[in-house]
């Protein structure tokens, strides 16, 4: 390691030591393109945001010379839009990237944090855990700050200790610009939390892979209807989306050649009119000047790439242990209204997937679903095997999945 970066490194613990205090202001260059930008309310977005959950890292510790290069460079196109969280990075997060950007004029980068409501017992919870948080990130107030996490957990603690009202009071003391809400439930329960309050925004998990497979399609439209902006989290499933079939890298090969599986992806998402930012959790230099640069020369998805994408969420869906294609006919006649299609295209999904999370991301969708709809509703009727074209024993398929999950559950 040179000793410059040793130096840095250690030097940044988590007492938030101020090496870069004394930086002076990166200098732009005024003639770099910049990223495409929509209009959220009374600011403009960058299309592409840095999501801090995946920090660059040196064993346990940030490496703020990565993130400080990363930062630098989008910065300079105009990717100023940085989201970050209490728990993100083992609690390191927060400190990281305030000590990056306090180097940079306050009104030049967009800040986003969130509050975890599985930390709220009661009301002043969650002020304290704001000025905490402000505290962290060496600001004075956030732009985008939302109710961390909303899910069948955390939604008693949300509404018991009246989050929202607690957190209107900092916006309206001007702490924070804009207030909203980031979501793990399932569309009844966006429904109901989407029409509670006034929200500037939520966030939601959205990309093309679960608009087909779960229920992303539905939460997306639940936001339109209620003219509620979007943010997008997940953007390319985990690292799913970035390590296809080679079916699907071939068919993605052939039909868009100027495209890498990233940003193909991430395309996809833009294509999405209520989306006015995309986080992505880049991990080094090069993922974030590849997403950037995908926002600088951003290109419109076309109807045929968007049925590419349709076509390659099948390929991903058939890959793995069960051959459903998702036609709903067995939701046609099934009494209960168990979402077959969906339970089995993230057991499919698991059971293709390479990527180390892969049991966190099976539990973590699954749990997503309805409540009403999960595979432990069967009855073992079998009407929906009667009426299935693929001729599967849909019951005793359920049962499988459900077993695979306890197992996933287990190494979460």
């Amino acid at each position: 390691m040179k000793r410059r970066d040793f130096i840095i490194n250690s030097a940044l613990t988590l007492t938030g030591a101020a090496l870069f205090s004394g930086c002076k202001k990166t200098e732009t260059q005024k003639a770099q393109a910049q990223v495409e930008k929509r209009k959220f309310m009374d600011i403009k977005t960058p299309l592409i945001s840095l999501g801090c959950m995946r920090l660059p890292m040196r064993g346990d510790k940030v490496d703020m010379v990565e993130l400080d290069k990363m930062v630098e460079y989008a910065m300079a196109r105009g990717a100023n839009y940085f989201d970050t969280a209490y728990m993100y990075v083992d609690g390191k997060s927060e400190i990281a990237i305030g000590e990056i950007l306090k180097k940079y004029p306050r009104e030049s980068f967009i800040l986003a944090d969130k509050c975890p409501a599985y930390l709220v017992n009661k009301r002043e919870d969650s002020r304290k855990l704001f000025e905490e948080q402000l505290k962290k990130c060496q600001v004075e107030y956030f732009d985008n700050y939302m109710v961390h996490n909303i899910n069948h957990n955390t939604i008693s603690n949300y509404r018991n200790n009246d989050m929202y009202g607690e957190l209107l009071k900092l916006k309206k003391e001007g702490k924070i610009k804009h207030l909203g809400f980031s979501f793990h439930g399932d569309p009844n329960m966006l429904r109901e939390v989407i029409k509670e309050h006034k929200w500037d925004f939520c966030q939601l998990q959205i990309n093309y892979l679960d608009w087909e497979v779960v229920n992303a399609d539905e939460l997306y439209k639940i936001a339109q209807e209620a003219k509620v902006p979007v943010i997008v989290m997940e953007p390319l499933r985990g690292g799913v989306l970035c390590d296809l079939p080679q079916k699907a890298k071939e068919l993605l090969k052939q039909e868009c050649p100027n495209d890498t599986q990233a940003s193909f992806g991430l395309r996809w998402v833009a294509s999405k009119p209520l989306v006015f930012t995309i986080l992505s959790g880049m991990s080094n230099f090069q993922q974030l000047k590849e997403n950037v640069d995908t926002f600088v020369n951003y290109k419109k998805m076309s109807e045929k790439e968007l049925e590419v994408a349709k076509k390659i969420a099948g390929i991903i869906q058939s890959q793995g242990a069960i051959a459903c294609t998702a036609c709903k006919y067995c939701m046609e006649v099934c009494p209960r209204g168990i979402n077959i299609p969906a339970i089995f295209g993230l057991y499919n999904v698991y059971k293709g997937s390479k990527q180390k999370n892969r049991n966190f991301m099976f539990v973590y969708n699954y749990n997503a679903l309805d409540e009403s709809t999960k595979a432990d509703k069967c009855i073992d009727c079998g009407l929906c095997s009667k009426n299935c074209p693929q001729n599967l024993s849909i019951p005793k398929l359920l049962k499988e999945v459900e077993k695979e999950l306890e197992i996933a559950k287990k190494e979460v």
